[in-house]
Parts: C-alpha cells; sequence; structure tokens
C-alpha cells in the first residue's frame, strides 16, 4: 500500500499488479492495455470531478484486479440527488470521450471506453447504475426496503453474469467477464453482511 500526504490512501493489490503483467503480455501492440487504462482513468476522473463540485475529496483509491474502487469523504453527506450525480459522472466522462474516439477514428479506444462506462451503468450495486437505481428507490420508498430490493436484484443480475462469464471461461478461454462478475457478487456479500 502507498500513503500520498496523510489524507489519501492508494492500494495496489496483487491481483491488479498481475493483470497488468497478463495484460501488458497478452496486448502484443494491439493498445487494449492503454486504453483500456485510459478510460478507466477517464470514469475515475469523472467522479472526482463530481465530488469535487460537491465539496468532497478523495479518501482512499483500491486497484484491484477487476477495476478501481473509491472512497470519497464530503463535509456533509450527500442527498440521493447529488449522490447519483456523482455516480453518473463516471460513465458520461466515458460517453463523452468515447463520441471524440469515434470522431477522431479511433475506433478501440471508442469501443473500450463505452464499454466501460455502459458496463457500470448495469443497474447491480456497487456500480454506479446500482447507486442510481438506489437513490431513486429510496427517494420514494423506505431507504431499508430499496436496500433490500437492490440487494435482491443485484444478486439475480450478478447470477446471470456469473452464468455467462463461466459459459465464456469454457467455451472462449475468456476469464474476464467470470472474474469481474464474482467481483461483484463479493461487493453484494460485503453490502447484505455490512
Amino acid at each position: 500500500m502507498w500513503t500520498c500526504h496523510d489524507r489519501l490512501r492508494v492500494e495496489a493489490t496483487p491481483g491488479f499488479l498481475l493483470l497488468l503483467a497478463v495484460l501488458f503480455w497478452l496486448d502484443e501492440g494491439v493498445g487494449l492495455l492503454p486504453w483500456g487504462l485510459a478510460a478507466c482513468v477517464l470514469h475515475e476522473l469523472g467522479h472526482i470531478a463530481a465530488a469535487a463540485a460537491f465539496g468532497g475529496r478523495v479518501e482512499k483509491l483500491s486497484l484491484t484486479a477487476v477495476g478501481a474502487e473509491l472512497r470519497m469523504g464530503y463535509p456533509r453527506p450527500l442527498g440521493y440527488g447529488r449522490d447519483s450525480l456523482v455516480a453518473l459522472a463516471g460513465p458520461a466522462a466515458n460517453l463523452l470521450f468515447g463520441a471524440l474516439a469515434l470522431l477522431w477514428g479511433w475506433g478501440l479506444a471508442a469501443a473500450l471506453t463505452l464499454a466501460v462506462g455502459a458496463f457500470n451503468l448495469l443497474p447491480i450495486l456497487p456500480l454506479d447504475g446500482g447507486r442510481v437505481l438506489y437513490g431513486l428507490l429510496a427517494g420514494r420508498l423506505d431507504p431499508d426496503w430499496a436496500e433490500r430490493l437492490m440487494t435482491a436484484l443485484s444478486g439475480c443480475l450478478v447470477g446471470l453474469l456469473v452464468g455467462v462469464g463461466a459459459v465464456a471461461a469454457v467455451h472462449y478461454a475468456n476469464v474476464t467477464l467470470l472474474l469481474t462478475a464474482l467481483w461483484l457478487l463479493l461487493g453484494v456479500l460485503r453490502r447484505e453482511n455490512g
């Protein structure tokens, strides 16, 4: 773990470092690794910019085998609407850059950037789409009921992703979706038990 300034903690797990090494080896000059990392960095910068507009700052950045997780600190709690805006800022940054990349003829960059943004809009907690849907439900229902409903929906969708990921792993020797789905399943289980 690295620590920057006394307020920001950055963690890079061994899984993240292994993933970088494997992607670097598999890339073979195609450009997946740099454009994939750029898509993820742009996504997180979108969240950081929106959070800063509401007085937030990054307290912790965890780099894992399946993505980055930001923990933000705010002077006072955000309402559901502002939290949804912060959640949507990441996919919005991906959409903006994806559109520009298409205009510039950077097909691979556009595809990867748009895929990162679209995946994060899935209505699964802890993804951005799940945060937005939770905010909509909690603003209209009892927050505990909204939490239970989102946990059930997230569990069903993650189960579907695990199944599709397992098929992709067996038939195409690609474990990316399976690993991501298992990471999401861990997030759903943490929320349920936490």
